[in-house]
């Protein structure tokens, strides 16, 4: 008798497995690659667990879920491409090189993405991104409201000290062609945890295009850089000219504030230029020497007892 041929024998193990997924609430694999050309389907409520832990995806092939999945952890998750079809809130459970960075969506129609452990196209930077991670990124394709998770291999803190921001600067951004925007209007993503751990999350009242975005990662906005105690700071700080002529001092009045201010002067792509600590000022003004910084946009973050503010200066 002829034997089936090897393609023939892997078509009906896929079939079988997904036979398995369609009608049955608990699959084990011993190990699941999902090859060139091939889908692997779970439905929404079932057990997954495999012994390799880490589900392999080759770049054609498609690892597929049900809207409102939510299965996946650290142990878990998916290298490579993930898709839901339909509608509402799931899970994407993606991840890539030890590291799991699953996006969680609430979508309209299907959401498609997957995660790279790696440094983003490097690009410029569009209106109100001072800063971009240059740790991870997301490839997303759909229209959903969606929210980033990242841990302590992101480096959040250098991200945010290292630009002038703080923790409620931190927004999502996307690739816009060869430019790094906002993907949402500033002032409305969402923002919890700390520096170690946290989420972002886009604008819940208008869903994303995402397939106007080729990447996206972690940005600072500084539009969005002061929390509540940071406002109260920010208004005591007032800059007395703006546009600063090259060559003169960065003039400012400081109200409710006489000692112990630290200032810190960055560039715009976050290097930090000068720093003054525990500054006196004389009736409430403080002057700031701009000696080798040339024409340009720059941002000064103010600190005292605990609360920022940040401004940003113009030097003609």
């Amino acid at each position: 008798m002829k034997r089936p041929s090897k393609r023939l024998r892997i078509i009906n193990l896929a079939l079988f497995s997904l036979l398995m997924v369609l009608f049955s609430t608990q699959l084990t694999s011993q190990e699941l690659y999902v090859g060139s050309g091939a889908e692997f389907f779970m439905k929404t409520g079932t057990d997954f667990t495999t012994s390799n832990t880490i589900v392999s995806v080759d770049p054609s092939g498609i690892f597929s879920i049900e809207a409102g999945n939510t299965w996946g952890s650290a142990q878990e998750y998916v290298n490579g491409s993930v898709s839901a079809y339909g509608s509402g809130q799931t899970k994407l459970p993606v991840g890539n090189n030890t590291i799991y960075a699953p996006v969680t969506a609430d979508h309209s129609g299907t959401l498609t993405g997957s995660y790279f452990n790696s440094a983003p196209f490097t690009g410029s930077l569009g209106t109100n991104v001072d800063a971009r991670s240059d740790i991870e990124y997301w490839e997303l394709t759909g229209n959903a409201t969606i929210t980033l998770p990242w841990s302590s291999h992101s480096d959040m803190a250098t991200l945010v000290n290292n630009n002038g921001g703080s923790f409620n600067s931190i927004a999502i951004v996307g690739l816009n062609g060869s430019t790094w925007d906002l993907v949402s209007a500033p002032h409305s993503n969402v923002v919890t945890g700390n520096l170690t751990q946290g989420t972002a999350t886009s604008n819940s009242a208008n869903k994303v295009n995402l397939n106007a975005f080729s990447q996206f990662t972690f940005g600072i906005d500084h539009q969005v850089v002061l929390g509540v105690d940071d406002m109260l700071l920010n208004k005591d700080i007032v800059l007395l000219s703006n546009p600063v002529p090259l060559h003169s001092d960065i003039l400012f009045r400081a109200s409710n504030i006489s000692d112990k201010l630290n200032v810190t002067i960055y560039d715009m792509n976050g290097r930090v230029l000068k720093q003054y600590a525990a500054m006196q000022l004389n009736g409430g003004t403080g002057n700031l020497p701009t000696a080798n910084l040339v024409s340009g946009m720059y941002i000064i973050k103010f600190e005292h007892e605990g609360k920022t503010g940040v401004k940003k200066v113009i030097i003609e």
